[in-house]
């Protein structure tokens, strides 16, 4: 089915972008709810970055498939600053993390505090992840499952621009309508995700261990 979106000339995107795809109706989440509040009301986009170099020091480098569906993973030991091979956005505990290419993989997370990493190693990660930070001192952990809702994924989808590797704006992500409802439990789904995380963390550990001791049975 065919979609036809009409704007007047002033509503067009700044320096009058003419790409279809940036007035496509499905870009815009219209929750049912009438009290809302922008996702730019509560985070804001952390921008930091780090060029490859010896005063890093140790640095391990987070790429976009090592965040799904809320949980940062990997298998990766720490590298030295001068191998990171290109600028990285640097990250720390308590900000979420979501990846502006390929919105379909829902590479979305949560930055904790308990991953297994040296105490003087740099947390970084690849420039295509928007890391967005808490305006104040409250989590904003709760917004891993409100990004990772059906609708939200169905907008970051539609606001894909690019032709090889498309990819979705940072306006569209701070721009998203969050309903009031989500707001009330806001304090309650962060240390819920809060929690997930942690457990998910320990099972990590246990399993390590359990190697371990199957290793040494080998000899």
């Amino acid at each position: 089915m065919a979609l036809i979106s009409i704007r007047r000339r002033s509503e067009l995107a700044e320096v009058l972008a003419l790409a279809p795809e940036r007035y496509d109706p499905r870009r815009e989440l219209q929750p049912q709810a009438k009290r809302t509040i922008l996702l730019r009301e509560l985070a804001s986009i952390a921008r930091k970055t780090v060029q490859p170099s010896e005063k890093l020091g140790r640095c391990l480098v987070l790429d976009t498939s090592d965040a799904r569906e809320g949980i940062i993973s990997f298998r990766k030991q720490p590298v030295a600053g001068t191998d990171i091979g290109s600028a990285k956005k640097v990250i720390e505990a308590k900000q979420v993390i979501i990846s502006r290419l390929r919105p379909y993989l829902r590479q979305v997370a949560l930055v904790d505090s308990w991953m297994q990493m040296p105490s003087d190693t740099l947390l970084i990660c690849s420039t295509e992840f928007f890391v967005l930070s808490s305006i104040d001192d409250r989590s904003i952990a709760f917004l891993v499952p409100f990004l990772l809702t059906e609708q939200v994924q169905a907008v970051l989808a539609a606001s894909q621009e690019g032709g090889h590797h498309p990819r979705f704006d940072d306006s569209v992500l701070l721009n998203l309508p969050i309903p009031d409802a989500v707001l009330r439990r806001r304090d309650e789904d962060s240390a819920t995700v809060e929690e997930c995380v942690h457990l998910f963390r320990q099972s990590e550990t246990r399993m390590a261990m359990i190697v371990q001791v199957n290793t040494k049975a080998l000899g």
